[in-house]
């Protein structure tokens, strides 16, 4: 009967939009860290970021945008100027712009931001804050 139950919450979930995603997720002219790279440690970058991979550790991209695809994932924090998650975060985002939770997106944890978008299929367990103009 657990197994009926697992297969109907599993149909009931919408399909994620291809086209949406699509847009977020390029970085033209910025660094992508691949579905097989595994990296345990700090990721800087002065450049836009796509991350298809694993990251244990911090990404730090202040100035920049940040993707996480849907195979991506990172645990630990994420600072950059805009965040799109459509894979899985957990621990802390910190957008000076804004963060997005595209469908299919998993995030756990915390999040700072001065503006938020949630899509419809994006699953959020968090504490939020919106940070004012001019307060971090």
């Amino acid at each position: 009967m657990s197994h009926q139950v697992e297969e109907s919450a599993k149909a009931s979930l919408p399909s994620p939009p291809q086209v949406a995603n699509t847009q977020r997720l390029s970085a033209p002219d910025g660094s992508l860290i691949g579905e097989t790279l595994h990296i345990a440690g700090k990721v800087s970058a002065q450049e836009p970021l796509v991350i298809r991979g694993t990251i244990e550790g911090d990404v730090a991209a202040p100035e920049q945008p940040v993707t996480i695809t849907e195979s991506g994932g990172v645990s630990h924090r994420i600072e950059a100027r805009l965040i799109s998650v459509a894979g899985s975060v957990e621990g802390l985002l910190v957008a000076t712009d804004q963060a997005i939770l595209l469908p299919g997106a998993r995030v756990s944890g915390s999040i700072e931001a001065k503006r938020m978008k949630c899509a419809d299929g994006a699953w959020l367990t968090a504490k939020i804050r919106v940070m004012s103009p001019g307060h971090p």
